[in-house]
């Protein structure tokens, strides 16, 4: 089984280089833009015998958001496990093209009320929206469809199938660019109570507190075999598997806001988004207003003002023998419950928390 790589920081990429592209415009200039071709979709493949739209499509194109179009913005936030930028590729493994490692959807009420963060693990088990029928692993859908349909189209489409509402925004940051961009804040604190290793991640940490350099993060979140040090010798960290690796980018994530609010200057963020915006892409609707707008606003996401949205899954095994996960709920379900609070008939504070 091939390896792959956890990649997290696409939401604290773009709100590095939003900010900083304020002051350093030139900076923004760097991005990669890529369409999102919603009028093609996907191919006549992707049509029902009766010429009607896969699952997960509308005659329009993707499911429709339930909310109204004024009161949320949706954006898909996606760390990929491209190596084409990786000076070495080893400890990673190799291959062409990149796939999704880590996929975030985050959820901002127009009102202002308080945001949510939905993680949706790599290797949940989808509709592969390319086909009449058939599924494949969310991590595969950035891989594009024969069709000509380009990776993020496809990725956006799948998980609008999913959620159940429209992405309007699209980020995106490969390995390299993870690795440039904790770097580039000063490294990220990790706090173990015992040593731990994994060989495969090319991960190596002591005991107690590290500032760890982006190479030592990287390798911590992808880590899928973590051992710690214990009286008896080195054992397998117990429970750890993809929902680790979840838990542990979400803190990751929140970690990156918190550094954000602690810059001293815009000047400070500019710096940090000159190295890092090459290895950004963003959809070619994301306006240079837009993207300010959104780093502001992810600015602040940190601690009670974000709610965390956890899908329960469990394991399964495809056909073809490829380990999958299976959600347990129906993820659009619970999105509109988290939007729609009224329609469980309980009161909650998710909206004016």
């Amino acid at each position: 089984m091939k390896k792959r790589v956890l990649i997290v920081g696409a939401c604290a990429i773009i709100v590095l280089l939003a900010v900083g592209a304020v002051f350093a415009w030139s900076t923004w200039g760097d991005v990669t833009r890529v369409s999102i071709d919603r009028s093609a979709q996907v191919d006549s493949d992707a049509q029902q015998d009766d010429g009607t739209p896969g699952e997960g499509l509308s005659d329009d194109g993707p499911v429709a958001a339930e909310a109204g179009e004024d009161e949320l913005d949706i954006s898909l936030l996606v760390g990929s496990d491209s190596r084409d930028e990786l000076e070495s590729t080893e400890g990673f493994g190799e291959f062409a093209g990149e796939r999704a490692d880590v996929v975030m959807v985050l959820i901002r009420p127009a009102d202002g009320s308080r945001a949510a963060l939905l993680s949706l693990p790599r290797d949940l088990l989808i509709d592969d929206v390319c086909r009449t029928s058939g599924q494949h692993k969310l991590t595969e859908a950035l891989e594009g469809c024969e069709s000509g349909l380009n990776g993020p189209t496809a990725l956006i489409v799948s998980v609008e199938a999913v959620i159940g509402q429209t992405i309007d925004h699209f980020a995106l940051i490969d390995l390299a660019g993870f690795q440039e961009a904790v770097d580039a804040v000063g490294g990220y604190e990790i706090c173990l109570e015992r040593p731990v290793r994994d060989r495969k991640a090319r991960l190596e940490l002591p005991a107690g507190c590290t500032q760890a350099t982006g190479a030592q993060t990287l390798a911590w979140l992808r880590s899928r075999s973590t051992q710690e040090l214990t009286a008896s010798g080195w054992r397998t960290v117990p429970g750890v598997s993809d929902l680790t690796r979840n838990e542990r980018q979400r803190a990751f994530l929140l970690s990156m806001m918190g550094e954000l609010s602690d810059f001293g200057s815009p000047k400070d963020v500019a710096d940090v988004a000159q190295v890092i915006a090459p290895f950004v892409t963003v959809d070619s609707e994301l306006t240079f207003l837009d993207a300010v707008n959104l780093a502001w606003a992810l600015r602040g996401l940190q601690g009670g003002n974000i709610e965390e949205l956890e899908v329960p899954v469990s394991d399964a095994t495809t056909a073809g023998g490829a380990a999958v996960l299976i959600a347990e709920i129906d993820i659009a379900e619970m999105v509109r419950e988290y939007l729609r609070p009224e329609i469980v008939g309980e009161p909650t504070d998710a909206l004016t928390g």
